[in-house]
């Protein structure tokens, strides 16, 4: 036999895992080989010596498991029956020892007899090797003893000591950790939910009588629960893990960032100079490791009797789910009950039966809010909440960051987990318990706690997009506050700590923040003194949850400085308003980010200035601002006559058009979108000084989601086009659709038709609220109502929710004032309710003065 054939029957291996799905198989071929090759040598070795009834060879460890990665080591025990000389046994082992590390493979060995056996059961390690012992090759008798002698025998109480050790050690590791555990760089093996925590709830089984332990293998018995998924996720860890090991070249399971990418490639998920290789890798890692989680929660309730089952029949009634289940969470953090895992992995089955209406529903939003204002157990709430996918569902936003891999050495967590470690700092702070009394001071005068926790939930959301992920967040902050319905103060509040969650960090680090002038312009960014608390607040806690040891004393120090200086700056009554904070903040992000000379800056500002209405500012972000600025100028050169970009959201598309003022346009949009089968969800008008019309509108698929193709933006490009040259009939595209969509007849009174004026909530709108039934034109037919009242249309707000259409328009006269006039208000609301089909003489009419 040539000392290198093992070698390279198993290099000859590896390349399968590229084509292998399962982790398991992979390593069982290896395993096999590995058999194969023992067998044959022993039997060369024993040949003319009388060895095999006395003597056998016994896998134990993961080589009996069978499930030997590329560079394991193989853990063998020697069993003799004590009547072979010492002399004889030492030239066995050393034999196949050392064939084995020739072939550079390390082993770990062993040699008793059943007896001797007993002496090592002190250790835990040793324990959990013997309980995947398989047979070899040798006596076949011996080792049938060994079964009934030795594993038949092994002390209940030994067996119920480690297994008690076992279901602590994972309820304090995965339930109860504080810390994340979805690591940037996990070891594969020994890290929270890897390999050996999985394995731990397979010894505790290995020791059940009725478990059939002849073969080994980790899932050839009954484990308690859904062990299918578990079962995936074992499998991918595995392949993984072998993968690392064929790259590196020998045993390594730590998945070092540096190494990421490669074993990416290796299996099959893309080039590995692409970043979304990586990315779909690494998510399909975490989430591997989610279901390890879950199973875990599960086992140990199931294996300890707690908090048995009690919600089936909350969960089964399909008209009231998205109330349950919020409320279910809501009842937890207002009682500081800790639910039963078992129930949480029926919440996330459930979840799947959530459609988009859950985001929208005013009772849920409702809810949730109220769970924020609690001022309890709100990061951990949150926590289990996004742990059974109900928190992606509710915020779509922060859901499209689940297991978003950052790639950084400085980050050690996935965006979701790091957030989530963020607000359960904010617990901390809440239960008034923070290490450093001068942060919590500061913490104990904060006002719209709620609100802060709106912003940390969505600080980093928008590093799942390019660019600079805070003014994207902004933007996402703008949607969420509408979508809450949060006041003007509030969603400008939320704006700004989500915008500028990270000015005070680079502020502290990277600028002279003893510089008198510093401190003045960057007070001037603030309205109050509450809303430079909270960014200090959000700031510490953010840069704490990073990673361990990222908040120095030195980085509390310099930020308690900036934050001190601000505030004694402010409380001299040094304090812009409004629009000059906006145009401040515009005027520094186009020197300090996009590096604009002053003058360019300043022409900009005044661009956005002159914009109406005023609220332009307000909306969009600095990072937009200046997109709009190019683009605007790009399309009066081009002569065309009108310029569309497309930019993808979590949850929709966001359409920018161009073009002159023309509130044909408005119905060019809506019937376009109608046609298409698609949902037009929101919906903002402004005008430049020159009378240019910038039309931002949201849009999702028929299902509600962002996921529109790019055929279809085209689509939209091209109709509009046709209706502005007269190609198409805006009427007749408006009342059709290429989607077949039948929508089902909603029971009579199920919702009461309405239409609502508030003339109460500004002084230059009103807002028309609209609830009918849904039906395909339906916001085409209302802009065209108002049109021909000759208002304008500054917002259009769109949901639907069973069917109805929750509709909300800011409208005005055509010389920007709010409507006032009662009897114009009644025909617009009798006209509305005939062009949405309603029953003459029904629905609600409300005035709000």
């Amino acid at each position: 036999m040539m000392k290198s054939e093992l070698k390279a029957k198993l290099q000859r291996t590896f390349p399968k895992a590229k084509t292998v799905s399962s982790g398991r198989l992979f390593t069982r071929q290896l395993s096999n080989l590995v058999d194969e090759s023992i067998r044959t040598l022993f039997n060369e070795v024993s040949d003319g010596i009388p060895l095999k009834d006395h003597l056998c060879l016994i896998a134990v460890g993961g080589y009996g498991r069978r499930e030997l990665a590329p560079y394991s080591d193989i853990d063998l025990l020697y069993l003799h029956d004590g009547k072979l000389s010492d002399k004889l046994l030492s030239e066995i082992i050393s034999k196949i020892n050392t064939f084995l590390y020739n072939n550079e493979k390390e082993v770990g060995h062993s040699c008793r007899t059943i007896k001797e056996s007993f002496l090592y059961l002190d250790q835990i390690e040793t324990f959990h090797a013997v309980l995947d012992s398989r047979f070899l090759v040798g006596s076949e008798v011996l080792f049938q003893k060994y079964k009934t002698e030795f594993l038949g025998k092994i002390p209940e109480k030994t067996i119920k000591v480690f297994n008690e050790w076992k279901l602590s050690y994972l309820r304090e590791r995965i339930i109860n950790s504080y810390n994340p555990i979805l690591l940037s760089e996990p070891n594969i093996k020994n890290d929270p939910l890897g390999l050996r925590d999985i394995q731990h709830m397979y010894w505790i089984e290995k020791t059940n009588p009725l478990a059939d332990s002849a073969d080994g293998g980790i899932f050839d018995f009954y484990l308690i629960g859904d062990s299918l998924t578990l079962l995936s996720a074992y499998d991918f860890l595995l392949l993984t893990r072998s993968a690392l090991h064929i790259i590196s070249g020998r045993k390594n399971d730590r998945l070092d960032l540096g190494l990421q990418a490669e074993v990416a490639e290796f299996l099959g998920f893309g080039p590995k100079n692409e970043i979304k290789t990586l990315e779909s890798f690494m998510s399909q890692f975490y989430k591997a490791q989610k279901e390890v989680y879950f199973y875990i929660g599960t086992y140990l309730d199931e294996k300890t009797n707690r908090n048995k089952k009690r919600i089936q029949r909350e969960l089964s009634n399909p008209d009231s789910l998205y109330d349950d289940i919020i409320q279910f969470f809501a009842e937890s953090q207002l009682n500081e009950e800790e639910p039963s895992r078992i129930d949480l992995n029926e919440i996330r089955f459930a979840s799947h039966f959530l459609d988009d209406d859950f985001k929208n529903q005013k009772s849920v939003l409702d809810t949730f809010l109220g769970m924020l204002r609690q001022k309890k157990r709100v990061g951990h709430t949150l926590t289990l909440m996004h742990e059974c996918n109900i928190l992606g569902k509710l915020i779509p936003e922060f859901g499209a960051c689940t297991n978003f891999p950052l790639f950084s050495y400085h980050h050690q967590y996935t965006v979701d987990e790091h957030t989530l470690l963020i607000l359960r700092e904010l617990d901390v702070l809440i239960a008034d318990l923070w290490e450093d009394r001068q942060i919590q001071d500061v913490f104990n005068v904060c006002e719209k706690i709620e609100i802060l926790a709106l912003a940390i939930l969505i600080h980093d959301a928008g590093k799942v997009k390019e660019g600079d992920h805070s003014q994207y967040g902004a933007e996402l902050a703008l949607i969420i506050a509408e979508r809450f319905r949060l006041s003007e103060e509030d969603t400008e509040l939320l704006r700004f700590l989500v915008a500028e969650h990270i000015v005070m960090s680079e502020l502290s680090s990277k600028r002279d923040i003893y510089d008198p002038k510093l401190i003045a312009s960057f007070a001037k960014q603030f309205s109050n003194e509450n809303t430079l608390r909270l960014l200090y607040i959000l700031t510490i806690i953010d840069t704490k949850s990073v990673g361990q040891g990222i908040l120095t004393n030195w980085k509390k120090e310099i930020l308690h400085f900036l934050f001190t200086s601000t505030l004694a700056y402010l409380q001299k009554g040094n304090l812009a308003d409004t629009q000059e904070r906006i145009e401040s903040t515009l005027e520094t992000y186009l020197i300090e980010k996009e590096g604009l000379t002053t003058e360019q800056s300043e022409r900009i500002v005044e661009f956005g200035m002159q914009i109406r209405p005023s609220s332009y500012l307000n909306y969009n972000t600095p990072r937009r601002v200046y997109q709009h600025f190019i683009l605007l100028y790009d399309w009066k050169s081009s002569g065309l006559p009108f310029r569309m970009i497309a930019e993808r959201e979590p949850a929709f598309v966001t359409l920018s058009i161009f073009a002159q003022s023309d509130k044909q346009m408005l119905l060019y949009l809506s019937g376009t979108i109608s046609s298409l089968g698609l949902n037009l969800v929101g919906l903002r008008l402004f005008r430049t000084e020159e009378d240019q019309l910038i039309l931002q509108a949201q849009i999702t698929d028929e299902f509600g989601s962002g996921e529109i193709a790019e055929e279809q933006i085209s689509d939209i490009e091209s109709t509009l086009a046709d209706c502005i040259e007269g190609k198409t009939n805006i009427e007749d595209l408006a009342s059709t659709t290429n989607i077949w969509k039948t929508l089902p007849e909603i029971p009579d009174g199920m919702v009461e038709e309405l239409v609502k004026f508030a003339n109460d909530l500004s002084e230059s709108y009103s807002v028309l609220e609209v609830r009918v039934p849904d039906s395909i034109g339906l916001v085409y037919r209302i802009l065209k109502t108002l049109l021909d009242f000759e208002l304008e249309v500054i917002f259009v707000r769109i949901s639907t929710s069973a069917d109805f259409a929750y509709d909300s328009f800011h409208i005005q006269t055509k010389n920007g004032k709010k409507i006032e006039d009662t009897g114009l208000l009644l025909a617009i609301k009798e006209k509305i309710l005939s062009v949405a089909r309603v029953k003459e003489n029904l629905g609600i009419m409300e005035i709000n003065f």
